[in-house]
């Protein structure tokens, strides 16, 4: 039987499916498509195995290839045929990444104008369609009779991933993996003194995992997963490339010598330093050739303390920072990128106007918003702090980096209720994309909310249920599917490498309470 649930989100008449009345939430997928109507009953399977022909109807020549290939990593033997079916369907949504799929008796349809929609199909269809019934093994899958018209909301729907010492590579891919899953097309990954550097190698831990390696590695990945990855460094404060609450600095708590790039103290790189300029650049290029030369490098730049060295403190520090910055965001535009930076610092922190709102900025600082390059892309980080559960419908701090003439990024944390919204408003005043931050929260609950409630609101739709932080069952299987997905493309065999949580039992647990 089945069952279509209209309903009206910003003026448009969309609709979701909604199951069936016995098990209305049978059918699970993150995030939700729009539109979409859907068979959720399987009375009218579709044969999703190696008797499927699958239509692709897409003008990029390298979609067949990539669809049939990735169809035979996923499926083995039983991977449906990929045929090309001529040009896109006229009645695909706008948009580079819109796509349609229809499965019924006459088989399986998918079109897309790019390779980008083509992925986005297949994910789609890869976490809907389930095993044959009543055999010992999978021997084929099937999917329900559906149709679908998608595209999503913000064209850049990106996490940021941090590389603690603590986060395993295996960890860091787990992460990478899911988010395209999920549609995020970029990953921002920030290396808390973990990026081998040879130019450098004094900058970083000991034995550092975030080798040039495993960075190509993971860029090539990306790549082909459609989510691209895009590096940080954090060129002002949060020099010391490790968290404030924890003091350790990764190079200046085992190598001294190192000093003078730094102010006393470490928090910031010493921005009178020419030495600094030349390193920061050094870097910059090394991790930007390393990753692969995407259109995107992040700056960081929040949180940033005053100066106590004496020679920062002769000149006047809005004239020093704002050289520091502009010719690091020159050097990146002169590599075929645009330089991101955190707001914060641009916000006077006195100003009543922000109320309510994250800055962290003082009068001096404030003034860079009129005179660093137009085309530097602010990343404001709004989390709603002392009330996450928070939900606001405006984000004048975004609006008033628009109107000073910059793309503008929103980046919600934990305040969950916020992401839809704010993702809403972006799009509202044509901003220029949504970033998810998870800082050091690779694993547990808050990670799952985060993905599930970020990816939701970037493309443009609602978390399955009403509630927030209840509305996810008590096994959330709509999270455990594509997080098992990616370990099977992983190949994983550790433990370690399952679940969102790396242990069931803290370890010592047993031996401390028996």
């Amino acid at each position: 039987m089945k069952r279509i649930v209209c309903f009206v989100v910003a003026g448009l008449s969309l609709s979701a499916f909604a199951g069936n009345k016995a098990n209305p939430d049978a059918i699970e997928l993150k995030p939700l498509p729009v539109p979409v109507e859907f068979t959720s009953d399987m009375d009218s399977p579709v044969a999703f195995d190696a008797t499927a022909t699958v239509a692709l109807s897409c003008p990029d020549g390298a979609a067949a290839d990539w669809l049939g290939r990735h169809f035979a990593e996923w499926y083995g033997a039983q991977a449906p045929k990929v045929v090309a079916a001529g040009a896109a369907s006229s009645d695909l949504p706008a948009g580079d990444e819109a796509y349609a799929v229809t499965a019924d008796a006459s088989g399986v349809k998918i079109s897309a104008r790019t390779l980008a929609g083509v992925r986005w199909a297949a994910y789609s269809l890869r976490l809907l369609a389930i095993a044959k019934r009543g055999t010992f093994r999978t021997e084929g899958r099937l999917l329900p009779t559906l149709k679908i018209a998608d595209r999503p909301h913000l064209a850049f729907r990106a996490v940021h991933l941090c590389w603690f010492p603590e986060v395993r590579p295996q960890q860091m891919e787990r992460a990478i993996r899911l988010a395209a899953l999920l549609k995020f097309n970029y990953a921002i990954i920030e290396p808390w003194g973990m990026y081998a550097s040879e130019k450098h190698p004094w900058w970083h831990w000991p034995n550092p995992t975030m080798t040039k390696a495993e960075v190509r590695r993971l860029a090539a990945i990306g790549r082909d997963l459609g989510i691209t990855l895009i590096p940080q460094i954090n060129a002002y404060g949060h020099a010391t490339a490790s968290r404030s609450c924890t003091v350790k600095h990764s190079v200046l708590d085992l190598q001294p010598e190192y000093e003078p790039l730094f102010e006393p103290g470490g928090w910031n790189w010493c921005l009178s330093n020419p030495e600094t300029q030349r390193v920061l650049r050094e870097l910059i290029a090394e991790m930007h050739d390393d990753f692969g030369r995407p259109p995107f490098f992040h700056l960081g730049c929040d949180e940033a303390q005053p100066p106590t060295c004496p020679e920062c403190r002769k000149a006047p520090y809005a004239e020093l920072v704002c050289r520091h910055l502009t010719g690091l965001a020159g050097f990146v535009k002169e590599r075929g990128a645009r330089a991101m930076i955190w707001h914060d610092m641009l916000l006077d922190r006195d100003d009543p106007r922000w109320k309510g709102y994250v800055k962290c900025g003082s009068k001096i600082t404030a003034t860079l918003v009129d005179t660093l390059p137009k085309d530097v892309i602010v990343c404001d980080w709004q989390y709603s702090y002392g009330n996450m559960k928070e939900s606001r419908k405006d984000w004048p701090t975004m609006a008033y980096f628009k109107e000073k003439g910059f793309a503008v990024a929103g980046c919600p944390w934990m305040n969950y209720n916020a992401m839809r919204p704010m993702a809403d408003f972006l799009s509202g005043i044509g901003g220029f994309g949504y970033i998810q931050t998870t800082w050091h929260h690779l694993r547990g609950h808050d990670w799952v909310r985060m993905y599930r409630y970020g990816a939701s609101a970037a493309w443009g739709t609602d978390v399955r249920g009403k509630g927030g932080h209840g509305a996810t069952p008590q096994f959330d299987t709509e999270f455990a599917l594509p997080l098992r997905l990616v370990g099977h493309d992983m190949k994983a065999v550790d433990y370690l490498d399952t679940g969102h949580l790396n242990y069931q039992v803290p370890p010592g647990w047993w031996i401390d309470n028996n």
